[in-house]
């Protein structure tokens, strides 16, 4: 092995090392970074955040491209991406526990990104203290800040190239600008110019979003490739992104809009935290409520069955509904010199991608016990279920099955995709089956076996378990040295 053979291990540092400084400075020149470095917080003296400072216009794939090079040299199995309002929001202490419980558990079984604004207000900083608390200190948590540079208070210390900085927060916080959140693991902060004005970053985390989940729901996106390790990953390669909402103001709904509509992402709503989650999650219910009626009594079965006159009725009652149910809608579904006509955004999403709106009750009065973490899982289950018709209900379990494996999670295999033995007999299991093998993924190995898969047939090309070993053999005996663009970079 090669660290067995004498000064070859310091030759090898050598040449990497000056690899390092002549692909650092070509990363830089290619993402127009601006300043980057690390930062340490006076209150987490052992979390480092590194970051960098970029226009707003660079390359999503480009950042996609480096933050998966840089987190571990691994792509993440999920993404989640946090939002809500920007006031104060305090979650009542029972609805915390089951929140902490639930992200702790995804995070805990799955290579997970969870992505903010990163700054220390509301919903990130909630977000943030949960993270704080992670107990498995062997699998780090990747959360990542993508802020607008001018917003952040002291931000002028940051201004460096490649060196520590110590982030001291100014005693005095100007009211237009923001701390950062001190539990971070990356920021990426996007310089459009101005000062002490919040949402510069929004345009490029929604391109950002929309770089790391692709198409991930169509069909020709989310056909299974001979990808066994999170290693082997390429920058077209999607990776299940869910947006998750907690309370959030008039602006969300046009994140939420955003995210259904062009980015094809299955968004997640706590109903019970109030605002926007409230407002779609009444839409919600009023229109599925509305749609059975009118399936009733005019006897028809499907949604597109509907004449224009019937779709018109609903959406009017449900305008009408809205207007008395929630005053704040009242009042700018009456106010015609509101720019932004936010029950359209709203019905749009209910009425084309009601499939990616996942409603789940957080009322304190009805909670019994809330698995949040199957909650999110099932939402990207739900999105590869119904989001193509063109897709049979073979090739969805397929689907389903390679997002449980990535997961980890052998519990959503039992509980919700594979309830029917003749579904086992139905997918073809060879891709999967080999994935799990070469990840080590006892527990599905045997839940295959279990289930009859024939390791005759598998084998029955001898040239497989050979190939098989001598690529774990490979694996084992070289050194994890890449030849990527961004391969050597560290901020």
């Amino acid at each position: 092995m090669i660290e067995n053979v004498p000064g070859l291990t310091s030759i090898v540092d050598y040449f990497v090392n000056i690899s390092s400084q002549s692909e650092s400075n070509h990363l830089f020149n290619t993402l127009g970074v601006k300043s980057h470095g690390t930062i340490t917080f006076n209150y987490t003296q052992s979390n480092k955040a590194n970051y960098i400072r970029i226009p707003p216009d660079t390359s999503a794939i480009d950042v996609k491209d480096y933050l998966i090079q840089r987190c571990c040299n691994k792509r993440p199995s999920l993404v989640i991406s946090m939002t809500g309002s920007t006031k104060e929001y305090n979650m009542k202490s029972k609805l915390f526990r089951i929140f902490r419980k639930g992200l702790l558990k995804v995070v805990q079984t799955t290579d997970v990104w969870i992505i903010t604004d990163g700054i220390n207000t509301s919903i990130t900083k909630l977000i943030g203290e949960i993270i704080r608390t992670n107990p498995d200190s062997s699998r780090p948590i990747h959360l990542i800040g993508i802020a607008t540079w001018g917003y952040i208070s002291g931000v002028d210390q940051l201004d460096v190239h490649g060196t520590n900085v110590h982030y001291a927060k100014p005693r005095n916080v100007q009211k237009d600008e923001a701390s950062l959140e001190p539990n971070h693991t990356e920021f990426i902060f996007i310089d459009d110019g101005t000062r002490s004005k919040y949402g510069g970053e929004i345009e490029f985390r929604t391109r950002f979003e929309k770089a790391i989940a692709g198409e991930s729901f169509s069909s020709e996106n989310t056909t299974i490739h001979r990808r066994h390790s999170s290693q082997d990953w390429s920058a077209n390669d999607s990776v299940p992104a869910v947006l998750l909402v907690i309370e959030g103001c008039l602006e969300t709904i046009k994140t939420v809009h955003e995210t259904i509509i062009q980015n094809n992402i299955p968004v997640v709503l706590l109903e019970g935290t109030g605002g926007c989650c409230d407002l779609f999650s009444k839409a919600y219910h009023l229109y599925n409520e509305y749609y059975n009626k009118t399936s009733i009594s005019d006897q028809t079965t499907a949604e597109s069955d509907f004449s224009s006159e019937q779709k018109d009725q609903i959406k009017n009652k449900l305008r009408e509904k809205l207007k008395i149910c929630n005053n704040e809608m009242n009042q700018i579904i009456s106010n015609e010199n509101v720019e932004t006509n936010y029950f359209e955004l709203i019905y749009e999403c209910i009425e084309t991608r009601k499939i990616l709106l996942n409603i789940i009750n957080f009322n304190a009065h009805s909670l019994v016990e809330l698995d949040m973490d199957l909650a999110i899982l099932q939402a990207l289950l739900n999105a590869t279920s119904g989001n193509d018709s063109s897709k049979t209900t073979i090739e969805q379990k397929r689907e389903q099955l390679y997002l449980a494996l990535e997961w980890n999670r052998i519990d959503i295999v039992k509980n919700f995709i594979m309830k029917d033995d003749r579904d086992w007999k139905l997918v073809d299991l060879n891709d999967l089956f080999e994935m799990a093998l070469v990840r080590n993924q006892i527990s599905f190995v045997q839940l295959f076996l279990d289930h009859d898969f024939s390791l005759v047939d598998f084998f029955e090309n001898h040239d497989k378990l050979v190939t098989l070993y001598k690529n774990e053999v490979c694996s084992l005996s070289i050194p994890n040295v890449y030849t990527s663009k961004f391969a050597f970079v560290e901020f």
